[in-house]
C-alpha cells in the first residue's frame, strides 16, 4: 500500500518514475500524508454527503468513484472504518456511498479481489441490516452484488451469500432476491450452485410464513428454474462446447430435478393458498419454469389431478393471466411428453378455456390482451390433439342464447383459423350453416363486428360460396337512418360500417375465389334503391372484378330460389322488379340496359364525385355486356369525363355529349334500343321517388339523380318516331314537374332547381318535335293564365284558393322555363315562326301581374333568349319583335331598391335593355330612348354600389356586401355593353357630352367602389365613341369639351384606389386622341412622344407609393401641356382648382401638383389670366382643408412669382420661431438660385462667428443655459435650406467652413434651452387685427419687454443643430458621415457630451473615406477645425480636441500630422479633463504615425501615458487610467521591443493590481497590455525570445500571472475571456514548452467555444507534464485565488490545485494545507464552489 501513489504517479508522469523511487525521503513524507490527509479528506467528503443541494452530492460521488477506482483497497478500508465509527449515517449519505460503490463495480475497472471482497460484505450487510424492505438502499446493494458477480468473482459473491442460507435458518429475503437476479445476470457460474443453495433452503420452505419472504423465495427458484432450463436450451444447441465443467453442469441439473420437486410441492401444496395476490402471482411464475423440470413419472401421475387444480385456481383473486401461463406450461409438457395424458380432463378444460376467452379485450391494458391470447394459445395447444371436440364445443355454444357466448365461439373460431386451419376445417360445415342464420337475427354491433371477421376468416381461407354472406357484408355498409344505441355507441355503428365497405373492397380485389358470387350478387344491389348510398363502394368493387374479367359465369340455381330472388325484394318498386333483372338459365341478374341506366342516373349527382369517377371507372370495363362494339367509343369519352371531373358545367356538358352519341351509336345497331331504353328509364323513375320512403337504413335526397334520368329520356327521345310514344314521355315529363312539392314552407329557388331537369328535358326534345312540344305548351300556358274561380266566392277577396295558385304558379313557371330552354336548343327561324302572340301576351302580363323574383327571373331569361333569336336571324326577318315598347317599359318598371333583394334581375335586365335598343326598328311607337335606359340603368346600377363597405361590423353585413358584389360584378359587363350599343346608335358630342353629364356625378363618390365602376364604364364610353365617331365635314373641327373634360379627370388620375388611377390615365389619353382626331382629322400615331409618356404613365400609376404617384402628375401635366389649345388654358385650370374640393384627399393633391406642374410649364403664356388665377388660386386656399394640396397651390403661386428673386432674409430671421408654412416654403425656394444663396451662407457664416452663442447674462452656472435668438434663427433657416440639391455645388465650396462650424457648433448646442422671443409673427393679410388684440399685445411687451413666445419652448436647439448638419452632410452625399449623427437616438436630448463623445471616431473615419487623409481637402479642414482649439467655449474645445485625437490612428502625415500633434500635446494641459483624456486617447496612437513621426513623438506619448495611469477624476467623462493602458497596448503592439524594453518589468509589477479590479474594463485592459507586454518579447523574426537582460526579471512576472489568468479564464463575462485567451496565447510561447504553446494555440481562440472543464483539465496536465519544475510555484499562484470574489475563479482554483497536485512529486506541511483549504470550500456559500472543491478532492486522490 505505501507505493500504491508512486504507481498512481508513474502511470501519469512516466519520466518521473525512477527519480520518485529513489528519493526515499519524499517517500516517507509521501506515506505519512496518504496516511494523514487522505483519511481526513475522505472523512470530509463523506461529511459532505449531507449538503442540501443535490449537484453537491452528485459531485461529491463523482470524487469518491474517482478515489475508490484509483485507491480500491485503502479507500475500502477507509470507509468501512468511518462506517463502523458512524453507525447511524442518514440513509442519504448511505445511498450516496452505495451509488458510487455501484458505479465503480459496473464500470470497466479493474478491482482486485481483496476490495471485491470487502464491498460484498459492505453490500451484504447494507442488504440484510433490515428486516423489512427498503429499496433506496436494498436495491443499490443488491446491484453491487449482482455487477460483482457478472464477473469472475462470482465464487466469492455466491459463497457469501450462501452463508446467509444456512440450514434450520430462513434465509433474508434479499439475499434471495438477489441469488435469483444473479441466477438471470451470469447463468454459468450460478448453475453449479443451485442445488445445495436449495439443498439449505428446502428444509426451511415449509415454516415460511411471511408473504415477502415467500415472494423472495419464489423469485430466486423461479429464477433457479429458468437458469437451468436456459442453460439445457444451449447445451441442446450446441451453444456450450462439452468439456468436464460443463458436464458437471449438466450432472447438476438432472440431479436438481429431486430438490426442484420438492420446492414445487411447497410451493404449489402450501404457499399458492396464500391469500396475497401478488405472492400468488411470483409463484405461479415460478412454478411456469419448475414444472418442466419435475421427473417425468411424477409428470404423468399428476397430470389428471394437476389440470382441475389449475382451474379452481380461477375461482381465486389471483391474475389469470399468470394462472393461464401456468396452465400453458403443464399442456406443452404434458402433450409433448404423451398426448392423450389428458383425456379425461379435456372436457373440462375445454370448457374452462372457453369461460376465460375475454369477449372485449381492452387494448390499453396490456395484461388483460396478453392473458386473453394466452386463453387462445393453449386452445391452439389443444386443438392438436382434441380439434373435434373443440369444434362441437364451439358450436354449441354457437346456439347458445347468451350472445357473450357466441362472440368467444367466433372469436376462438376465427383464431383457430389463422393458426390451425389443418386440424379444423373438417368441422367448418356445420358452422357455416350455423353462421347463415346469425347473420339474419344478430342485432348487436360487437356481435356483427366479430361475425364480420369470422366471414373474412373463412373467405380468405376459401370456405365461402353462399350468397348470404355476401349479402351480409353489403347490407351492413349501408348506414342507419336511426342507429339504435341500444346495440351499440354511434363511434362503434360507424365503424362496424368502415370495416364492412373495407372488407368488401378487399375481397373483391384479393380474393379470387369469390369474384364471380361478387359480380352477380353486386350488380344486383347495386339497381335496388336501399343500396344507393353505397353505390359508390359497389361500383368500386365491380370495378375491380370486372378488370380481371369483364364475363359473369351463370351457375344454376333451383326454380324456388331463384323465384324467392324475385320476391325479395320489397323495397324495390314492383315495376322494376320485372325490368330491372334478367334470367341466364336459373340466375337472374340485371340487364345491361337497367345498369346504364342506373349508371347515368347516378352520375348526375356532381357533388358526389368520387362516386362518379367510380362509377366511370366501372362502365370502362362493363361496357362488352351493352354492346362490345362501345370500346373505342366509351374509351374516348370516359378519359374526358374523368378529366373533367371537377369542373362542373364541363362535365355535365361532356356527359350529356356522351350519352346522345352512345344512344345514337346503338341506335345504329338496333333500331329499337332508343325507344326501348326510353321506356326502361321511364320506368326507372319509380326507382328515384320525389319524397324517400323511411326505411331502416339512408337513402340519400334522388332529386339530382332523378332530374338526370328525365334529362336522359329527353335526349333518348330526340331518336324515338313514335308519335304516341312522344306524346306519352312529354306528358310523363310534365307530370314529374307538376308531382314536385310546392307549399308555403318551400322557397320557390328550390322548386325551380327540381323542375330545371324537366325543362332542360323538353329543351332536347324540342330539337326534333318542336311542334308537339309547342302544342303542349300553349295548352299549358293557356290553362295558367285563366282564372278557375268564377263563382260567387271569387268576389271575396279575402278567401284564397292556395292550392289553385300553386298549381297555376307552377304551370307558369314550367311553361316559361321550358319555353326559354326551347328557344336556346331549336333553330332560331323555325322557333321565331311559331313564336305568336299568345305566348308574348303570357309573358307580359305574367311580368306585369308578379312580384316573384323566380318567376320576374325566368321571364326575363326567356325574353333574352328571345331577343338573342331575333338577332342572330336580324336579317331574315320580315317583321321585328311585336310589343317592344310595352315589353321594356315593363322591364325597366322592376324596382331595384333597398334592401335589393332583386338586384341578381339587374344583369338580365341591362342585357334586355341592349337588345331591345339593337334590334330598333321604323316604328317611332316602338322605339326605345337609350339615354333614359342608361339613367336609369346607372341609377339602379350606382346606388346599389353606395352600399358596397370595406369594413364589417358583422357576419350579415359580410355576407350582405358579398351579395351585392357578385351581381354588381355581373352587371358591370352589360352596362358597358349598353353604352356601346347607345353610342353606336348616335355617334357624336352631344351623345357623349349626355353620357359624361350621367356618369360624372358617380365619378366623384366618395365610395370607391362607385369610383372603379363609374370609371369602367366612362373609360369604355371614349373607347366605343373612338372606333364610332364620324369627322369630316359632318363633323365639328375643334372640340371644346377637351379642357373641361380633362379638368374633370384628372383628379382621378390621383386616386387613392390604383384601378381608378389606371381606368383614369386611359380615359385621359382616349380624350386627348378625340381632341387630336377632330382638329388634325387623323389618329394619333402610336409612336408619337406623348402616347409613349402616356403609356409608361399607366404602367407605373397603379403603384401604391404616394411620391412615385405625385411625380407622374407632373407627367400628366407635361402631356397635357403639350396637347392642349392656348385658348383651354384657363379653362383646365379653373376645373382644376375646383377638383380641390374633391371628396378624395388624395385626388385634391393630385390636382394642386398637376397644376403647379402645368403653370411651370405654361406660366408665361398665361400673362394674360395672371389676376384671375391668382383669386382662384387664393380662393381655392382658403376653401381647401387638405395640407398638401394647399402647398400644391401654394408652389403654383410661386411659380409664377420666380421671376422677383428679390427676396429679404434679414426679414424673414425675424419672424415667429418655429417657421410657419409658408415662410419654409419660401426658403425650399430660395434655393433654386445659387448665387444668391452663396451670399447668404456667407453672411450666415460671418453673423455666427462674431455671435454668442447662449445668453450671457444667466444667473447660476448650474442652470440650463439659454440659445441666442439670432444664431438659432439662423440655423433654423440653414436647417430647411442645406437639404436643396441645387445648392449643392456652394456648399461644397465651403465645406471646410461649414463642416467644422457645424461640427463645433452640436457640442456647443448639447443641453441648451431654446429662446423665449423668437421674433414677430407674420399677419395674414386675411385675418385682420382688432384695437383689443394690440392693446393686449402692447400691454405684454410693457409687463415682461418682449413678447413670450410659447411655441419656441417646444423647440429643441440641439435637435435642430443636428438636423441641419444631418441634411448638410446628406445633401453633399457623404453617407459615411451622415450615417454617424443616426446611431445615438437620443443625441440631441443629451444632458453632456458622452454620446457626442462616442460619434467622434466614426466621423474621423468617414471623414477620411469621403476625403483622403492626405488630400488637399483634409488640410483644410484640419486647419479650419484648428480656431476651435482655443476656443471660450468647452464644447468647441472637446469638439476639436477630439477630432484631432479621431484622427491620429488613421495615419496622417507631413503638415497635418504636425498641425494634430501640436493641437494634442497642448490639450494636455487643459483645464478640463475631458479634453484631456481627448489628447491621452491620441497620444495612444502615435505607433500609427510615419516612421518619422514616431521618432518625434513617441517620447512625449510615452510620458503623457506613464502619468496618465495615475490621472484618476471623478466626475471625468473620459476613464483616463483606462486609456492610458489601452494607449500603451498600443504603443507595445507597434513599436520594436528595445524602445519600450526599460520599463517592461516595472510595467508589469505595476498592471498586475489591476486583474482584480471591479471595473471589468480596466480588468480587460490589464489582462491585454500583460499578452502585449509578453508579445514584445518575442522577435517579429523567428519567434524565439529577445536574449534581454530583462528576460528572467520577466518570466518570474509571466509564472507568476500565467495561472491567476488561466482562472480569470472561467468568469462569465465575454470580454475578460477574450481577453484571457488572447494573453495566455501569448504567455505560453514564453514558457519554452512546444506542447503547451500548441494546445493554446489551438483551443483558445477568440470568438469560439470553449469547455472551461474539459480545457482546464487536460491543459494543466500537460503544463504538469511538461513544466514539472515549476508546479510548486503554480501551486502558490493559485493558492490566494481560492479566496477570489468570483465564485468561478475560486471553483476553478481548487480544481487546478487538484490536478497539479496529481502531479507533485515532493509533498510537505503546506500540501496539508492545502488539502484542508480546498476542504474548507466544501462550505461554502456558493453551491458552484462547492461542487468544484468535491471534484478537486477527487483529482487530488483519484486517478484523472
Amino acid at each position: 500500500m505505501k507505493f500504491e501513489m508512486f504507481d498512481l504517479i508513474a502511470k501519469v508522469v512516466p519520466n518521473l518514475y525512477f527519480e520518485a523511487r529513489r528519493s526515499a525521503k519524499s517517500s516517507l513524507q509521501m506515506r505519512i500524508f496518504v496516511q494523514w490527509n487522505f483519511d481526513g479528506v475522505l472523512h470530509n467528503l463523506f461529511e459532505g454527503l449531507a449538503d442540501k443541494d443535490e449537484t453537491v452530492r452528485l459531485a461529491i460521488q463523482s470524487a469518491l468513484v474517482k478515489i475508490l477506482e484509483t485507491h480500491p483497497v485503502r479507500a475500502t478500508d477507509i470507509l468501512i472504518e468511518y462506517k463502523e465509527k458512524n453507525p447511524k449515517m442518514p440513509e442519504q449519505t448511505v445511498i450516496i456511498l452505495l451509488k458510487a460503490i455501484e458505479r465503480v463495480v459496473s464500470a470497466n475497472v479493474l478491482v482486485p479481489p481483496e476490495a471485491h471482497k470487502k464491498l460484498i460484505n459492505l453490500a451484504i450487510e447494507e442488504l440484510t441490516r433490515s428486516t423489512d424492505h427498503m429499496p433506496n438502499i436494498q436495491n443499490h446493494a443488491l446491484s453491487i452484488l449482482v455487477a460483482i458477480g457478472r464477473g469472475d468473482d462470482c465464487k466469492m459473491v455466491m459463497e457469501a451469500l450462501m452463508a446467509h442460507t444456512k440450514e434450520g435458518t430462513v434465509a433474508h429475503f434479499m439475499v434471495m432476491q438477489c441469488l435469483g437476479s444473479l441466477a438471470t445476470a451470469n447463468i454459468q457460474a450460478v448453475v453449479p450452485f443451485i442445488k445445495p443453495i436449495l439443498a439449505s433452503i428446502l428444509p426451511n420452505l415449509g415454516g415460511i410464513k411471511t408473504d415477502h419472504i415467500k415472494t423472495a423465495h419464489a423469485y430466486a427458484i423461479g429464477r433457479f428454474s429458468e437458469a437451468l432450463l436456459e442453460h439445457s436450451t444451449l447445451h441442446t444447441t450446441g451453444a456450450i462446447t462439452m468439456n468436464d465443467g460443463v458436464a458437471n453442469d449438466i450432472e447438476a441439473i438432472n440431479n436438481c430435478s429431486t430438490e426442484i420437486s420438492v420446492a414445487y410441492d411447497v410451493l404449489f401444496n402450501q404457499w399458492l393458498h396464500s391469500r396475497e395476490p401478488k405472492v400468488c402471482v411470483e409463484i405461479l411464475q415460478a412454478l411456469c419454469t419448475m414444472y418442466p423440470l419435475l421427473p417425468t413419472d411424477k409428470i404423468q401421475d399428476q397430470s389428471q389431478r394437476l389440470i382441475p387444480q389449475i382451474l379452481a385456481l380461477y375461482r381465486r383473486s389471483i391474475e389469470r393471466n399468470s394462472v393461464t401461463q401456468f396452465l400453458s406450461s403443464v399442456l406443452k409438457t404434458n402433450i409433448s411428453l404423451q398426448p392423450n395424458v389428458l383425456d379425461n380432463v379435456s372436457e373440462q378444460l375445454i370448457s374452462n378455456l372457453f369461460d376465460l376467452v375475454c369477449v372485449y379485450p381492452d387494448y390499453e391494458k396490456p395484461q388483460t390482451v396478453k392473458g386473453h391470447y394466452e386463453v387462445l394459445r393453449c386452445f391452439h395447444l389443444l386443438s392438436s390433439v382434441y380439434a373435434t371436440k373443440i369444434m362441437d364445443t364451439l358450436l354449441m355454444h354457437l346456439r347458445n342464447n347468451s350472445e357473450r357466448e357466441r362472440i368467444k365461439s367466433l372469436l376462438i373460431l376465427t383464431h383457430l383459423m389463422n393458426t390451425s386451419t389443418v386440424n379444423i376445417e373438417s368441422k367448418l360445415e356445420g358452422f357455416i350453416d350455423c353462421l347463415k342464420q346469425m347473420i339474419l337475427v344478430e342485432k348487436s354491433v360487437k356481435m356483427k363486428m366479430t361475425l364480420l371477421k369470422t366471414i373474412v376468416a373463412l373467405a380468405q381461407k376459401s370456405f365461402i360460396k353462399q350468397k348470404e354472406f355476401v349479402w351480409f357484408i353489403t347490407r351492413y355498409s349501408c348506414k342507419y337512418s336511426k342507429v339504435n344505441q341500444e346495440h351499440g355507441s354511434l363511434e362503434e355503428h360507424a365503424n362496424f360500417v368502415l370495416s364492412c365497405e373495407n372488407s368488401l373492397f378487399m375481397l373483391s380485389s384479393t380474393a379470387g375465389t369469390m369474384d364471380e358470387l361478387l359480380k352477380r350478387e353486386l350488380l344486383n344491389y347495386y339497381v335496388l334503391l336501399d343500396y344507393t348510398d353505397i353505390c359508390s363502394n359497389l361500383t368500386k368493387c365491380l370495378s375491380s372484378l370486372f378488370a380481371k374479367s369483364p364475363h359473369i359465369e351463370y351457375e344454376p340455381l333451383d326454380i324456388d330460389e331463384a323465384e324467392e330472388r324475385v320476391d325479395a325484394g320489397d323495397d324495390e318498386p314492383a315495376a322494376s322488379k320485372h325490368t330491372s333483372i334478367i334470367k341466364q338459365g336459373k340466375i337472374i341478374v340485371p340487364c345491361a340496359e337497367t345498369i346504364f341506366a342506373r349508371c347515368l342516373a347516378l352520375l348526375g349527382n356532381y357533388h358526389n364525385i368520387k362516386r362518379a369517377t367510380n362509377i366511370l371507372a366501372f362502365m370502362k370495363y362493363y361496357y362488352p355486356h351493352l354492346n362490345p362494339a362501345l370500346g373505342p367509343l366509351w374509351d374516348k369519352h370516359i378519359s374526358d369525363l374523368l378529366l373533367c371531373i371537377n369542373k362542373e358545367s364541363l362535365f355535365f356538358g361532356k356527359l350529356m355529349e356522351f350519352i346522345t352519341e352512345t344512344i345514337d351509336f346503338l341506335q345504329g345497331h338496333d333500331e329499337t334500343f332508343a325507344e326501348r331504353m326510353v321506356n326502361k328509364m321511364a320506368d326507372h323513375l319509380l326507382m328515384y321517388p320525389i319524397t324517400i320512403p323511411n326505411n331502416e337504413f339512408v337513402i340519400p335526397n334522388l332529386s339530382a339523380e332523378r332530374g338526370m334520368l328525365i334529362k336522359c329520356i329527353g335526349l333518348g327521345l330526340c331518336s324515338v318516331t313514335d308519335v304516341q310514344a312522344i306524346h306519352s314521355k312529354i306528358e310523363l315529363i310534365i307530370t314529374s314537374a307538376k308531382q314536385e312539392k310546392l307549399d308555403k314552407h318551400t322557397k320557390h329557388t328550390e322548386y325551380e332547381e327540381k323542375i330545371t331537369p324537366c325543362a332542360l328535358a323538353l329543351g332536347y326534345i324540342s330539337r326534333v318535335h318542336l311542334q308537339h312540344l309547342i302544342k303542349k305548351l300553349a295548352e299549358l300556358a293557356h290553362i295558367g293564365g285563366r282564372k278557375h274561380s268564377t263563382g260567387f266566392f271569387s268576389n271575396l277577396h279575402f278567401i284564397k284558393d292556395t292550392h289553385k295558385e300553386l298549381e297555376n304558379y307552377k304551370t307558369n313557371l314550367l311553361v316559361i322555363k321550358a319555353f326559354g330552354h326551347i328557344m336556346d336548343e331549336t333553330d332560331p327561324l323555325l322557333s321565331l315562326l311559331n313564336l305568336d302572340d299568345t305566348i308574348l301576351n303570357f309573358l307580359i302580363a305574367q311580368l306585369t301581374g308578379t312580384k316573384d323574383q323566380v318567376l320576374m327571373s325566368a321571364i326575363l331569361k326567356t325574353l333574352l333568349s328571345t331577343c338573342n333569336q331575333i338577332i342572330a336571324i336580324k336579317e331574315e326577318l320580315t317583321e321585328p319583335l311585336k310589343y317592344r315598347k310595352q315589353i321594356m317599359e315593363a322591364v325597366f318598371s322592376i324596382p331595384i331598391e333597398a334592401p335589393f333583394d332583386d338586384l341578381p334581375l339587374l344583369p338580365t335586365i341591362l342585357k334586355l335593355g341592349t337588345d331591345f335598343i339593337r334590334i330598333g326598328g321604323d316604328d317611332n311607337t316602338e322605339s326605345v330612348d337609350g339615354g333614359v335606359i342608361f339613367e336609369i340603368a346607372c341609377k339602379n346600377f350606382f346606388s346599389c354600389a353606395q352600399n358596397l363597405k370595406m369594413k364589417f361590423d358583422s357576419q350579415e353585413e359580410d355576407e350582405r356586401n358579398s351579395f351585392l358584389a357578385k351581381h354588381l360584378n355581373e352587371s358591370l359587363p352589360e352596362l358597358n355593353a349598353l353604352v356601346k350599343v347607345i353610342i353606336e346608335m348616335d355617334p357624336s358630342p352631344a351623345t357623349l357630352d349626355l353620357i359624361i353629364l350621367i356618369l360624372e356625378t358617380w365619378t366623384r363618390d366618395k365610395n370607391s367602389e362607385v369610383r372603379i365602376c363609374s370609371s369602367h364604364v366612362f373609360n369604355h364610353t371614349l373607347d366605343v365613341y373612338i372606333k364610332s365617331m364620324k369627322i369630316g365635314c359632318e363633323a365639328p373641327s375643334k372640340f371644346n369639351q377637351t379642357g373641361l373634360m380633362l379638368g374633370k379627370i384628372v383628379p382621378r388620375c390621383i386616386d387613392s384606389n390604383g384601378t381608378v388611377r389606371q381606368v383614369s390615365v386611359d380615359i385621359l389619353q382616349k380624350t386627348l386622341e378625340i381632341s387630336c382626331i377632330y382638329e388634325t382629322l387623323t389618329i394619333a400615331d402610336s409612336e408619337s412622344p406623348w402616347l409613349k409618356e402616356i403609356e409608361l404613365i399607366k404602367e407605373k400609376i397603379i403603384t401604391d407609393d404616394p411620391k412615385l404617384i405625385y411625380n407622374l402628375a407632373g407627367d400628366i401635366a407635361k402631356t397635357i401641356a403639350m396637347r392642349i389649345s392656348n385658348f383651354q388654358y384657363l379653362q383646365f385650370c379653373q376645373t382644376l382648382l375646383r377638383g380641390l374640393r374633391d371628396p378624395e384627399q388624395s385626388s385634391s393633391i393630385g390636382a394642386s401638383v398637376v397644376l403647379k406642374f402645368f403653370v411651370q410649364q405654361k406660366g408665361s403664356d398665361l400673362f394674360y389670366a395672371i389676376p384671375d388665377i391668382v383669386k382662384d388660386c387664393l380662393a381655392a386656399l382658403q376653401n381647401c382643408e387638405v395640407n398638401r394640396a394647399k402647398s400644391g397651390v401654394l408652389k403654383a403661386l410661386v411659380a409664377l412669382t420666380k421671376h422677383h428673386p428679390k427676396l429679404v432674409c434679414a426679414e424673414m430671421l425675424q419672424q415667429h420661431l418655429p417657421y410657419e408654412e409658408n415662410i419654409i416654403e419660401y426658403w425650399h425656394l430660395l434655393c433654386s438660385d445659387t448665387e444668391l444663396t452663396s451670399i447668404i451662407i456667407d453672411d450666415f457664416l460671418q453673423i455666427l462667428t462674431s455671435s454668442c452663442f447662449f445668453e450671457s447674462n444667466e444667473a447660476p452656472t448650474e442652470r440650463q443655459k439659454i440659445a441666442s435668438v439670432q444664431p438659432f434663427a439662423i440655423f433654423c433657416a440653414l436647417r430647411e435650406m442645406l437639404p436643396c440639391k441645387e445648392i449643392k455645388e456652394e456648399l461644397n465650396k465651403k465645406f471646410p467652413e461649414l463642416f467644422t462650424m457645424l461640427l463645433t457648433s452640436l457640442a456647443a448646442y448639447t443641453n441648451l434651452a431654446p429662446p423665449m422671443h423668437t421674433g414677430q409673427r407674420s399677419i395674414s393679410p386675411t385675418n385682420t387685427t382688432s384695437s383689443h388684440t394690440n392693446a393686449t399685445t402692447n400691454t405684454t411687451k410693457s409687463k415682461f419687454g418682449f413678447v413670450p413666445n410659447k411655441d419656441s419652448v417646444k423647440l429643441n436647439p440641439c435637435q435642430i443643430v443636428l438636423d441641419t448638419f444631418e441634411s448638410f452632410l446628406n445633401n453633399l452625399g457623404m453617407e459615411q458621415i451622415s450615417t454617424v449623427l443616426t446611431v445615438h437616438t437620443k443625441l440631441g436630448s443629451s444632458a453632456d457630451l458622452t454620446n457626442y463623445i462616442e460619434l467622434l471616431t466614426p466621423m474621423a473615419i468617414g471623414l477620411v473615406n469621403q476625403l483622403e487623409v492626405s488630400s488637399s481637402a483634409m488640410k483644410q479642414v484640419v486647419n479650419a477645425l484648428s480656431k476651435y482649439v482655443s476656443s471660450p467655449y468647452d464644447g468647441q474645445r472637446v469638439a476639436a480636441v477630439g477630432l484631432y485625437s479621431r484622427l491620429v490612428p488613421l495615419k496622417p502625415c507631413g503638415d497635418i500630422s504636425s498641425t494634430i500633434m501640436a493641437h494634442l500635446t497642448s490639450a494636455l494641459s487643459d483645464p478640463n479633463a475631458t479634453v484631456r483624456g481627448l489628447s491621452i486617447q491620441g497620444l495612444g496612437y502615435v505607433g500609427h504615425l510615419t516612421e518619422r513621426d514616431i521618432e518625434k513623438h513617441t517620447e512625449t506619448a510615452i510620458t503623457a501615458l506613464l502619468k496618465g495611469i495615475d490621472d484618476t477624476v471623478s466626475d471625468c467623462l473620459i476613464n483616463i487610467p483606462l486609456e492610458s493602458m489601452r494607449g500603451l497596448s498600443r504603443i507595445l503592439q507597434a513599436l520594436p521591443s528595445d524602445r519600450v524594453e526599460s520599463f517592461h518589468v516595472s510595467l508589469a509589477i505595476r498592471i498586475r493590481p489591476f486583474f482584480g479590479s471591479y471595473s471589468i474594463e480596466i480588468r480587460e485592459a490589464a489582462v491585454i497590455l500583460f499578452g502585449d507586454l509578453c508579445e514584445s518579447k518575442m522577435s517579429l523574426n523567428d519567434g524565439s525570445v529577445s536574449p534581454n537582460s530583462s528576460t528572467e526579471a520577466l518570466r518570474e512576472q509571466l509564472f507568476a500571472n500565467f495561472f491567476p489568468l488561466l482562472l480569470h479564464l472561467s468568469e462569465g463575462e465575454a470580454t475578460i475571456i477574450r481577453a484571457c485567451k488572447g494573453t495566455l496565447r501569448k504567455v505560453c510561447g514564453l514558457l519554452n514548452s512546444t506542447k503547451v504553446n500548441d494546445m493554446a494555440q489551438k483551443h483558445l481562440i477568440d470568438h469560439g467555444q470553449l469547455n472551461y472543464s474539459v480545457f482546464v483539465l487536460d491543459f494543466v496536465k500537460l503544463i504538469a507534464i511538461e513544466l514539472p519544475e515549476h508546479i510548486q510555484d503554480f501551486i502558490d499562484s493559485c493558492i490566494p485565488k481560492l479566496r477570489s470574489q468570483w465564485p468561478e475563479v475560486r471553483g476553478s482554483a481548487a480544481i487546478v490545485i487538484g490536478i497539479l497536485h496529481n502531479f507533485l512529486t515532493e509533498r510537505n506541511a503546506q500540501t496539508e494545507s492545502v488539502g484542508n483549504k480546498i476542504a474548507i470550500l466544501l462550505k461554502d456559500e456558493n453551491h458552484f464552489v462547492r461542487i468544484k472543491a468535491a471534484t478537486a478532492l477527487g483529482y487530488f486522490f483519484g486517478d484523472i
